[in-house]
């Protein structure tokens, strides 16, 4: 396995749901322990308040006036990155210690560990994936709004997952969708349809 090299881009992708000043103040904070490890940030703001503070940070900042959820405010995201390396981060995660760009390995897809919670293989909070595979086997699956895209790509990629224990985060579980009043009920509809989606494929 190789590492990146100096020339090659890493992209951080941030989905963001900014309904008040602690979830603004969560993302910053995120946002700042990331900066200077990443060559590009890109924030998708996805219906929530628009955030000077967040624009300031990002070097892409993208304003969804009407909520389309998770997955889809990733995809967003996803696809205007310009990096050989993408980071899908969620707003509620902070960089602990470690060096991001030792997520950045040809040919597979990383999660660094998460300190607070045991992730066995890919982390749906925090993975990389290199272009190369991005463009092979795509993206979230957009039929999942909210809950289980990261276990659908899992299972798509899953042959080629890596943890990297060197770069260690935080995740603040679930943090934006208690305050969004998303619980239950969206996650049965996704369960549902992520059943269909196995079943057929």
């Amino acid at each position: 396995n190789t590492t990146m090299t100096t020339s090659t881009k890493l992209t951080l992708v941030m989905p963001c749901y900014t309904l008040n000043e602690d979830l603004e103040e969560m993302a910053e904070w995120g946002l700042e322990s990331y900066l200077g490890q990443v060559d590009e940030i890109i924030v998708v703001e996805d219906g929530g308040q628009y955030s000077p503070k967040l624009r300031h940070l990002a070097d892409k900042y993208i304003y969804l006036k009407e909520n389309v959820g998770f997955t889809k405010a990733v995809n967003t995201g996803w696809k205007l990155s310009s990096g050989d390396f993408t980071a899908i981060v969620n707003s509620d995660t902070d960089l602990l210690s470690g060096n991001l760009r030792e997520l950045c390995i040809k040919g597979k897809v990383t999660s660094p560990k998460t300190e607070n919670v045991g992730v066995p293989a890919l982390a749906g909070h925090f993975f990389v994936v290199p272009r190369e595979i991005q463009e092979k086997y795509g993206m979230l699956d957009e039929r999942l709004r909210m809950y289980v895209s990261d276990s659908e790509y899992e299972g798509r990629i899953k042959h080629l997952i890596q943890q990297v224990p060197s770069v260690i985060i935080w995740h603040e579980n679930q943090a934006t969708t208690k305050v969004a009043g998303v619980g239950e009920k969206e996650r049965e509809e996704d369960r549902k349809t992520y059943a269909n989606i196995h079943n057929n494929s």
